[in-house]
Order: C-alpha cells, then sequence, then structure tokens
C-alpha cells in the first residue's frame, strides 16, 4: 500500500523519470547502486519499456504521447510522494514536469543528463534553475559549461565507465584469418529502420573487398536482435542485451549510429566510424538551431577529433573512413584510456 507520509518511511524514496532508450540504459545503472546504498526505487515497468521519438519531425509526431506519459508520471509522482524525483534525459518532459511538481514541499528534484544547453536552447537554462535543485551531467565541461549559466550542476561521473570495465579487451591478441565488424543501428526503431539499408550496402561492399570478414549486427535489447535475425537478407550474427558488450569489445571494427554506443565502444577500445542519417530538411534545420561543430560523444566530451564522424554518409564514404581507422588500432586504445579519466570524478 501506498505510504501516507514520507516520514513513516525508514529507506529514502526515488522516483524515476525517462522515456529514452539511453535514458533507460542509464536509470537502470543508477537503480542498482541506489537500491544497493539501501533507496527504494520506484521505476514503474511499463514506463521502463517506452521510446521516445529522435529528430524534429519526430518530435512533434509524438508529442501527444510524450503528454499523456507526462501526465500519467505527474499524477504517480504526486500520489506516491517521494523524497526524490530523479529525472533521466527526456529532455523537454522532464523539465516541464520539474517546474510542475515545485509545489510538492520538501521533494528534491534532480535531474541526471540534463539537457544539451551547450547545443541549442540556452533559454532552457531558466526553466531548469526553477524546476530543479541539482543538474548531474555526464562529462566534466558540461557541467562547467552549465554552471557559467548559474545553474547548479556538477559532475558526479558516468555510470558506463564502471559498468564497462568488466568487458576486457580481448582483441587483436594473436593474428587472426578475419576480422569481425560490428553493425550498430543504432538504439530506437525509427533510427534502425531508417540506418539499416545503409550498413546493408556497407556490409556487402566491405565483403567484396574483404571476403574473409564477417558481420555482427549489436542491439540493445535481445528481442530486437531475434526480430532482426528473421529479417536479415544474410546469415550474419545478430546479438542483443550485455552480450552485445562482450562482443563490441571484441571486434576489429565497429560502424556506429551515434548516440550512447558511440560511447560505449569508445571506452571499450574498438575502433570505430560514426555516422548518423537524417532526412535533408532535418538535416538542415539541425544546422540553422544548433551551435555544435561535432555530434560523436567522444569528440564532443573531449573537444576534439577522436573518432571519424560522418552525417548522412554514402556507403563508400563508411567504407573509406573504416579503412583508415583501422590502421591505427593503437588510437582507439588510447581514447578508451583517455575517455576513462575524463568520465572518473
Amino acid at each position: 500500500m501506498p505510504r501516507s507520509s514520507r516520514s513513516k518511511r525508514v529507506r529514502e524514496q526515488v522516483y524515476i523519470s525517462t522515456a529514452e532508450r539511453s535514458g533507460a540504459l542509464y536509470a537502470g545503472l543508477i537503480s542498482n547502486k541506489l537500491t544497493q546504498a539501501g533507496a527504494e526505487v520506484v521505476w514503474p515497468a511499463a514506463l521502463q519499456e517506452s521510446d521516445a521519438p529522435v529528430g524534429f519531425a519526430a518530435g512533434i509526431g509524438g508529442a501527444g504521447e510524450a503528454l499523456v506519459r507526462m501526465k500519467r508520471i505527474e499524477r504517480e509522482v504526486r500520489r506516491v510522494k517521494p523524497d526524490v524525483f530523479l529525472a533521466v534525459a527526456w529532455s523537454e518532459p522532464n523539465t516541464i514536469l520539474g517546474l510542475r511538481l515545485r509545489d510538492l514541499k520538501g521533494m528534491r528534484r534532480v535531474f541526471f543528463a540534463p539537457p544539451q544547453l551547450w547545443a541549442w536552447g540556452r533559454f532552457r537554462a531558466t526553466l531548469l534553475r526553477k524546476g530543479y535543485d541539482a543538474l548531474l551531467c555526464l562529462y566534466p565541461r558540461e557541467a562547467a559549461f552549465l554552471g557559467s549559466l548559474g545553474l547548479p550542476a556538477r559532475f558526479t561521473g558516468n555510470p558506463l565507465v564502471e559498468h564497462l570495465k568488466h568487458y576486457p579487451d580481448k582483441k587483436r591478441n594473436a593474428p587472426k584469418d578475419s576480422r569481425v565488424i560490428a553493425l550498430l543501428a543504432g538504439s530506437r526503431p525509427s533510427e534502425q529502420s531508417r540506418h539499416r539499408t545503409l550498413l546493408e550496402g556497407f556490409r556487402d561492399a566491405w565483403r567484396r573487398l574483404y571476403p574473409k570478414d564477417r558481420a555482427i549486427w549489436l542491439f540493445l535489447r535481445e528481442r530486437e536482435a531475434k526480430d532482426a535475425r528473421l529479417s536479415l537478407d544474410s546469415p550474419d550474427e545478430t546479438i542483443g542485451g550485455e552480450a552485445r558488450y562482450r562482443a563490441l569489445a571484441g571486434a576489429d571494427l565497429a560502424v556506429v549510429a551515434s548516440g550512447t554506443a558511440c560511447l560505449e565502444t569508445a571506452l571499450l577500445g574498438t575502433p570505430q566510424v560514426v555516422f548518423y542519417s537524417l532526412p535533408r530538411a532535418e538535416a538542415t534545420l539541425m544546422r540553422l538551431l544548433t551551435r555544435v561543430k561535432r555530434f560523436a560523444l567522444p569528440n564532443v566530451i573531449l573537444a576534439e577529433d577522436a573518432v571519424p564522424e560522418l552525417l548522412n554518409p554514402s556507403v563508400g564514404d563508411l567504407v573509406e573512413e573504416a579503412q583508415t581507422i583501422l590502421q591505427k588500432p593503437e588510437r582507439s586504445r588510447e581514447l578508451a584510456i583517455r575517455l576513462r579519466k575524463e568520465l572518473t570524478p
């Protein structure tokens, strides 16, 4: 039965709000740590499987669904009255929820992976200042930037660093007759459908050049890997869930859709080419609205061109960059060391 007041609780109660797959990944890691520390975590199972839309057009089209989720979360938070409201990613909806829940006295509002104001929408700084008591950032430069805007931001470490240290680098320890090429089309269904044709074209072109190499497709969830295995037009292996990390750590090369996956790939020390495809109108709009020069997370975090990144590439572009990056695998190992140091508080 729900508790009537916070005063009756023995353990601190934390309510998690997210509706993005990358947000759910981080929320899961945080939830485990909170539980180990003795907190009571409230994270409705129905919301853990949510998929927030990506892109300007998709965001507008999915506004109605996001509003329904927001109203549901607000109702549950007001009923539960947790000690902490923990927003994880899901930028605009969670920004609004923080404002709407200001009247719950005694409840701290914390935003993990807050909106990327360094990229666009600095006007949201005022909303975050009013809506949240603390902003926990994924890397130091972001925390410094938000702090310069007068926001209560700090860097507390990236959970992926500790999570991925359990996957040792086993690649290239001995000569191989063939290499393993990992293909990651994105975490969301819309990204996967948009990127799959491009990655299949890359796989076919690479296979003509290097017939002995084999491709594996990696997915966030096991169910997606099983579905993909049935629909692929070749006998490529598909791997999902936690097993994808071991496969990615053992790959010789990864071609990765931009997102959390390219940071995971970098932390595992695997050479990679990062790409993203958008409709032409959206790509133009993004260039007009955003201030960023880079979009791959390793490049953003280190403020340099640490990994190759391509927006709307051709198959030939991907092949050319992949051939180049494979010639210097030691750079990827050095990058992993630098990122681990940068993302550890």
